[in-house]
């Protein structure tokens, strides 16, 4: 029987990725805005897509997508961060509902793009492997899939060590952390689920780090080192699609 991983080892609280984003250092407030930066850049909604958006968190992603989509759904397996979210981002084109990401559910109609954010690497990868069919399942033909993780493949194993040695964040290796990705093998798993890989590009290198300087640079840094294959970045991004493009 495979491993099933239902929830992290230290409490997260509710209201987490909406505080980094609007009260955290500016290391980490731009982090969390490089993922708003991210989806414009590589798959931003259309006004009449249905979307889901899968491991929300306190809701920041899902209130930027309802901004710009016909109808969002955000998930979590949280229950504190649903609560959140209910409570802080309220649109008639928005709502969240609390759901593990290996279980199925329903949706009333087929799904135009799944946005999935530094979600895998909490969970085993026959989970995700499981989650990805689901997403197929879900999508209208030609659908597609945002996915972005920590990049193993760069400096990342070592600034996830520093911030776990010096409790710079909830303790990640272990207790949050339990798979690790490169884009190599992100494309693999992908590919065996189905899916067809438009894009893969890494992003968060030297950006981040820019923002106490000066945000403007930081903000040009991003635009620069984004996506370019020699420049390994902290974080991975995986445009999926339904179907041969």
């Amino acid at each position: 029987m495979s491993k099933r991983r239902t929830h992290d080892t230290v409490r997260i609280g509710g209201d987490y990725q909406y505080r980094a984003l609007t009260e955290g250092n500016a290391v980490q407030r731009f982090w969390h805005l490089t993922k708003q930066i991210s989806i414009e850049r590589f798959l931003p909604p259309g006004r009449s897509d249905r979307v889901l958006d899968v491991g929300c968190g306190s809701g920041v992603i899902s209130a930027f997508l309802a901004g710009r989509a016909a109808e969002v759904l955000g998930l979590d397996g949280n229950d504190a961060a649903v609560a959140f979210a209910r409570r802080q981002f309220q649109a008639p084109n928005l709502r969240f509902e609390q759901a593990l990401v290996d279980e199925s559910f329903e949706t009333e109609a087929p799904i135009d793009k799944i946005y999935c954010l530094e979600l895998i690497e909490h969970i085993y990868q026959e989970q995700t492997r499981k989650m990805l069919k689901s997403f197929l399942s879900m999508l209208v033909e030609g659908g597609r899939v945002f996915v972005t993780t920590p990049n193993y493949s760069s400096l990342w194993p070592v600034i996830e060590w520093l911030m776990d040695r010096f409790g710079l964040a909830p303790p990640m290796e272990g207790h949050q952390h339990v798979e690790r990705y490169s884009p190599e093998k992100l494309r693999g798993l992908c590919e065996a689920a189905g899916f067809t890989v438009e894009a893969i590009a890494t992003t968060g290198f030297a950006a981040p780090w820019l923002a106490p300087l000066s945000w403007n640079l930081a903000l040009r840094t991003n635009t620069l080192e984004t996506g370019w294959r020699f420049i390994p970045g902290c974080v991975i991004i995986c445009v999926l699609r339904k179907g041969v493009a």
